[in-house]
């Protein structure tokens, strides 16, 4: 039986609040109110990415990682991160630049 997308993204909104509430009640991470809400929360974000995946052919933009990822994996994502902060400096200088050469003008 295939689960409706809707009814995914409604359990993964569900989750997202029960997560939520037990980090702000507990406001301890490894409560096991907040360990359970956390797995809960995990799974039913990976149902909704396999959801939309199989309805559309769309992946969700996140990715989830367990103990039994392996850790050259989660090393790439990671590389691939620094490559993303790498290119937003680089607009962040050029950002700059058009600062410099609005003060400019304005002189």
């Amino acid at each position: 039986m295939a689960i409706d997308p809707h009814s995914a993204f409604e359990a993964l909104i569900e989750a997202w609040q029960e997560f939520h509430a037990a980090v702000m009640e507990t406001e301890d991470g490894e409560a096991p109110r907040v360990l359970r809400a956390a797995d809960r929360l995990s799974d039913a974000y990976t149902v909704y990415d396999d959801v939309l995946f199989t309805s559309y052919g769309v992946e969700a933009p996140f990715d989830t990682f367990d103990e039994d990822d392996d850790i050259d994996d989660i090393e790439d994502f990671d590389d691939a991160d620094e490559d993303f902060d790498d290119d937003f400096d680089v607009y962040e200088n050029f950002h700059d630049a058009d600062e410099k050469d609005d003060d400019e003008d304005d002189r």
